[in-house]
């Protein structure tokens, strides 16, 4: 999504964003005993006039969604002020950003993972400029952007077919620049370009 074809300007129209979302210091911790829970972020990288969408790829060598596109994020930590502290925590740990450089906007309902069964929330941050990144290389084998037009173009949507010892299943996913975005974060992106679509219907001469 090219901002300079976006009218209002850039800061009206995440502001607009923000307003759609839950407001993240509202989303309490998780209650004890609640299960699984964790929290990721979905870094929105405003550079050159655009936004990207920031996204990684899970080690093979972790025990669980190994070499699967992911948010950065985890699990939550009893030491965590509440799951906003958990997803900049884990952020900062699994690709270098700066809880500092994170403007976050806030939250949007999440889903439970189906092989795992852990509560994932998420949440939107803004990073201004292409911070240094860091890869931990125990969990992250890639960082990655997607341009938000790119995310939007039904030309890089198509199936993934899986196979789990011999049986084969198919997943509605988003392919682009060699990577495969399916699973519980092609969920999430639906419902992030969903909230984008909402605020672009606002303001018609966006389109």
């Amino acid at each position: 999504m090219n901002i300079d074809d976006q009218i209002p300007p850039l800061h009206e129209y995440l502001d607009r964003l923000r307003r759609r979302l839950t407001p993240a210091e509202s989303v309490p911790p998780p209650k004890t005993g609640a299960g699984r829970v964790a929290a990721v972020l979905a870094p929105l990288i405003v550079r050159n006039g655009a936004i990207e969408v920031l996204y990684t790829r899970r080690s093979d060598r972790i025990a669980s969604h190994r070499g699967q596109v992911a948010f950065p994020g985890g699990g939550f930590d009893r030491r965590d002020k509440d799951l906003m502290a958990t997803a900049l925590r884990e952020t900062h740990e699994e690709v270098g950003l700066e809880p500092a450089a994170i403007s976050v906007l806030g939250s949007f309902p999440g889903r439970r993972t189906f092989a795992t069964n852990i509560d994932v929330t998420p949440f939107v941050g803004v990073i201004y400029g292409m911070p240094a990144l860091r890869a931990d290389p125990r969990e992250v084998a890639d960082i990655f952007t997607v341009p938000l037009d790119a995310l939007s173009d039904t030309r890089h949507r198509g199936e993934y077919r899986l196979n789990r010892d011999g049986a084969v299943s198919g997943y509605p996913a988003i392919f682009y620049g060699g990577q495969v975005i399916w699973g519980l974060t092609y969920h999430l992106t639906l419902t992030l370009l969903e909230l984008f679509s909402s605020v672009r219907a606002e303001n018609p001469r966006a389109h």
